[in-house]
């Protein structure tokens, strides 16, 4: 008897543990980089990829510096970079070398809010990594044949960060049920915080947007838990 009371309890305890979430992900696309959020305890992880191809990349402004968004739970403060790494590249005389995965040299930190990924950081937060270390478009080897000085040669912009770039926040008060909002990237080697974020809007906004700055609003996909 003991035996087929154990086992109903062991179903209803499996089944409560496949219904309920381990993991919120979320998508946003912008004019040439695509993030991804994922919340779990007191943890987001965050992927950033530069969408551009080599043919494409041109100037540093294209290059990814800084996230800004806001996640609930969050408790305001204690936030910091668990670890983050990513691939390296070196362009010189019109050619990406590849040089390996690192640590990224970013940091993490309450901006407002929100939080704040950045490499090239907005008051008060600081960074001294800036301006090495951005997110550059293509597959970082090969012909960056359009490429201008401002990478290209650029001693003090080299290297660049390429490809999925990955990090991980600790975050108090975040859980699997929290929602992300307010996703800006900031673009280039000046910091560009969001002086007033949008609420998620239409993407008829997003596109207007997208035509005038390289920041703003994203487009949000929601991934499967």
């Amino acid at each position: 008897m003991r035996q087929f009371r154990v086992v109903p309890c062991m179903i209803a305890v499996a089944v409560v543990l496949l219904l309920s979430p381990a993991a919120r992900a979320d998508q946003f696309t912008f004019q040439n980089a695509v993030v991804d959020l994922t919340a779990s305890s007191n943890t987001v992880t965050v992927t950033i990829q530069n969408t551009l191809t080599n043919a494409q990349v041109q100037s540093v402004a294209q290059n990814i510096s800084a996230l800004y968004f806001q996640v609930t739970g969050y408790t305001g403060s204690g936030v910091s970079l668990s670890s983050s790494s990513g691939q390296t590249t070196d362009i010189y005389s019109g050619t990406g070398t590849l040089q390996g995965v690192t640590s990224t040299g970013w940091v993490a930190s309450n901006f407002g809010s929100g939080l704040t990924l950045c490499v090239v950081c907005a008051a008060p937060v600081q960074n001294q990594t800036a301006p090495q270390m951005t997110i550059v478009g293509g597959a970082g080897s090969g012909a960056y044949a359009n490429a201008n000085a401002s990478i290209n040669s650029n001693g003090p912009h080299n290297p660049f960060l390429v490809g999925t770039v990955s990090f991980t926040l600790y975050v108090p008060g975040v859980t699997a049920d929290s929602t992300f909002s307010n996703v800006v990237v900031q673009f280039g080697t000046s910091a560009t915080p969001p002086t007033a974020v949008p609420e998620p809007g239409s993407i008829a906004l997003v596109l207007s947007t997208g035509a005038t700055i390289f920041g703003g609003m994203a487009i949000r996909f929601r991934k499967p838990s």
